[in-house]
């Protein structure tokens, strides 16, 4: 499997969730985008998981190449520990039948902040994210390798 890093535009590293929330809030949805100036539902997450923890989180080319964002599920997922339930500082994995279709990050007191396609970055209810799928999963980051821990691969 080939493998390679996002590049991010003028990263820092180590601020808070809700300061890194208040960064992106209103930031517009572009297609394959990760910056400070406009996301995607994934270039959100790999920015969160970069500006607040400091991770160059796992990035196969399948991404950048233009493909589905299904089959970049496919290829990102087992860096990705499932859990039962939603946990802040996690993800989530939205789903339209059986397809994979949507990504964000979860945040306390049920909230959900995504940068939705041709809108922009916002908050949402966890209610309403289950209301508007057909199945929702969780996962937390497991680390840039395949293992027992990381979930199928």
């Amino acid at each position: 499997m080939y493998r390679s890093y996002m590049i991010f535009s003028n990263s820092q590293v180590c601020v808070t969730s809700d300061q890194f929330a208040l960064e992106m809030l209103g930031k517009p949805w572009v297609d394959r985008a990760c910056s400070h100036e406009f996301v995607d539902c994934w270039g959100l997450v790999v920015m969160y998981f970069r500006r607040v923890h400091g991770i160059n989180i796992h990035h196969d080319e399948s991404y950048s190449s233009g493909l589905s964002f299904a089959t970049c599920y496919l290829s990102e997922v087992s860096f990705w520990r499932p859990e039962p339930a939603a946990v802040s500082g996690g993800i989530f994995v939205s789903f339209t039948g059986s397809i994979p279709t949507h990504v964000g990050l979860v945040y306390p007191a049920g909230k959900i902040l995504h940068a939705r396609q041709n809108s922009a970055v916002r908050f949402d209810r966890i209610r309403t994210l289950e209301r508007l799928s057909t199945r929702v999963e969780w996962f937390t980051y497991a680390g840039d390798k395949h293992s027992e821990g990381s979930g199928p691969s």
